[in-house]
């Protein structure tokens, strides 16, 4: 028996030497089906020779029997878990099949149990970059040199530019790109791909060049997009340019994305005017869509046609309402200048989408802008008690206290706001602002946060202003002169940065002044009353100093200057309107960039 057992693996191997010869010239020759009955009747006698079931699995795979396929490979790697040829094919059976996941897995196992075969890495590199698993394909690619065949080659260098451009690495994208053009210059796909790379690298000129070749030849409509894409980014003229895309042959089926996507990029470049026609057709072309109604209205508006704009958000909400649509009616309404039809429209959105906060604030805002306070206070409390954490609904709060003349309230309302943010200097800029223009003492929590700000960002010059002109508003009633040496450097830093802004020289001028210490005050004084001819307070202020120094003439020209600014200064509504202003703006690109 035992002779028997040892002289059976020879016996096999030599049995099925034949069997194996005949079906591989048969996959040879592309007779799967072949290849299999030669397999399936040797494994009949045969069942355990792993050598046959791994042809079987290829040959099935090669037939499109997919279940079949995985099943014989499946016992392949029973008996012989590590077999990488089998793992391999596993892997492109199921990237073939939609599971790049089980694809990764086997063909990460092969790559290991195969020491890293040049051509497992690559079709591992290949599922790790659909995957978007970047960094790993990187890894994968790591040393694999280019091969030998040109097709496999271009192949080769586009995935090593898609691993790039997904880590963000435009430049080596752009870089691997060309390699792969330059094995086929002419390849119109190649052109418009190494193009598409150069303008992610913001290589305008080389980008629009690659992409005239293929428009030029053939009027591709892509292409004309890239070379429009890289006409804007180099801020050339694009005139003829959109004449001729205009008169461009698109697919009917592919016109409505073609004409969107040409608006877009006018928009986003800033040519909003230019992309209203675009989005016109676009929406003849697909009367249905209320989505391309919205992009033209939101177009028209941003262009100043406001019947249109309401127009044709008119239309897209008589196919679809929703609370986007309802929100812009209100924008449209606002400019327009009905602000009950703006506040309606801001309360339908409300309606329709009652936990986005963008909308409640938009109602709010509408409410103030027109004296509302009250009820914008309601709007924001209701909106509060759903979303105790959102740091604009606080800052909006915070406003209205300030807008109503409660300044205390408004600063501790903004400090909360301040904690709530991940980057708290909107809500810090508005208190900042509010403190500056108090006539009391500066609210000592306040200081600290504006003051613990300006020390993590030096660079921020506004927050080192307000910091070092609190400081020592606080100091100045205090009676204490501790902090001076600070005050002043935090201001001398904050004119450096702001150099266009009278504010740090004018804080500097009354910081010396204060400390008698009159010939450092008088330069900051004068560029303080140069750079801000309409401030009484500047004037008056030199002319004190002027005074002081026994300059009489200019002290007496200073003060002349002092009475016609007086006439002329704005008053605490003015200043609270300039803020309201300031505040809408700010309030409305915050809660826009929330929704997105």
């Amino acid at each position: 028996m035992a002779a028997q057992d040892q002289a059976s693996p020879q016996t096999s191997r030599k049995e099925a030497a034949p069997a194996l010869a005949k079906a591989q010239a048969a996959l040879t020759h592309g007779d799967s089906q072949g290849a299999i009955r030669i397999l399936s009747d040797h494994l009949q006698i045969q069942p355990g020779d792993s050598s046959a079931r791994l042809m079987l699995g290829q040959a099935y795979a090669l037939a499109g029997q997919i279940d079949l396929a995985e099943s014989e490979l499946q016992n392949v790697l029973k008996m012989a878990p590590e077999n990488f040829v089998a793992l391999a094919a596993l892997g492109e059976i199921y990237e073939q099949t939609g599971q790049p996941e089980k694809a990764e897995a086997m063909l990460a196992r092969a790559a290991k149990a195969g020491h890293d075969q040049p051509e497992i890495r690559l079709e591992w590199a290949i599922v790790l970059a659909r995957l978007h698993r970047y960094k790993e394909s990187q890894s994968a690619l790591a040393g694999l040199a280019p091969p030998a065949d040109s097709g496999k080659r271009i192949a080769f260098y586009r995935l090593k530019a898609s691993v790039a451009s997904g880590l963000g690495n435009s430049v080596t994208a752009a870089s691997e790109m060309e390699k792969a053009l330059a094995l086929k210059p002419q390849d119109p796909a190649l052109l418009l791909a190494t193009a598409a790379a150069q303008l992610q690298r913001k290589n305008w000129q080389r980008a629009g060049e690659l992409a005239n070749v293929v428009f030029t030849q053939t009027r591709d409509p892509s292409a004309g997009l890239l070379v429009l894409e890289a006409t804007l980014g180099s801020h050339g003229d694009v005139h003829q340019l959109l004449e001729q895309l205009r008169n461009t042959a698109v697919p009917q089926a592919e016109e409505v994305a073609f004409r969107q996507r040409l608006a877009e990029l006018l928009i986003a470049n800033g040519h909003v005017s230019e992309s209203i026609d675009e989005l016109k057709r676009a929406a003849e072309l697909a009367p249905a869509r209320a989505d391309l109604l919205f992009d033209l209205s939101l177009a028209q508006f941003k262009a100043g046609q406001l019947d249109g704009a309401l127009n044709s958000a008119e239309k897209s909400k008589a196919l679809t309402d929703s609370a986007e649509v309802e929100d812009l009616i209100g924008d449209i309404q606002e400019e327009r200048g009905d602000n009950l039809m703006a506040v309606q429209s801001y309360q339908a959105a409300v309606k329709l989408a009652p936990e986005e906060e963008k909308y409640r604030i938009s109602l709010a805002v509408e409410l103030m802008q027109h004296q509302g306070f009250d009820a914008a206070k309601v709007v924001l409390q209701q909106a509060e008690e759903s979303q105790p954490r959102s740091w604009r609904i606080q800052l909006a709060l915070g406003m209205v206290e300030y807008f109503t003349g409660s300044d205390a309230t408004a600063s501790s309302i903004l400090i909360h706001a301040a904690d709530l943010a991940p980057d708290p200097e909107v809500a810090l800029t508005f208190l900042g602002d509010i403190q500056m223009s108090q006539t009391s003492v500066p609210d000592s929590a306040a200081v600290d946060h504006i003051c613990r700000y300006s020390d993590d960002h030096p660079q921020n010059g506004k927050m080192q202003l307000n910091c070092g002109a609190l400081l020592f508003e606080q100091d100045y009633v205090a009676g204490n002169r501790t902090h001076v040496d600070e005050i002043v450097k935090r201001l001398r830093e904050a004119a450096e940065i702001l150099a266009s802004d009278p504010a740090p020289h004018c804080e500097l001028a009354k910081v010396y002044r204060s400390m008698d210490r009159w010939h450092e005050a008088l330069p900051e004084a004068e560029r303080c009353a140069r750079m801000d001819v309409n401030s009484a307070e500047a004037h008056y202020r030199l002319a004190q100093i002027y005074r002081r120094l026994g300059s009489l003439e200019k002290s007496q020209q200073e003060m002349k200057l002092y009475e016609g600014a007086s006439r002329r200064q704005a008053d605490e509504n003015t200043r609270r309107d300039e803020t309201m202003k300031a505040f809408v703006y700010t309030i409305r690109r915050e809660a826009q960039s929330s929704k997105q």
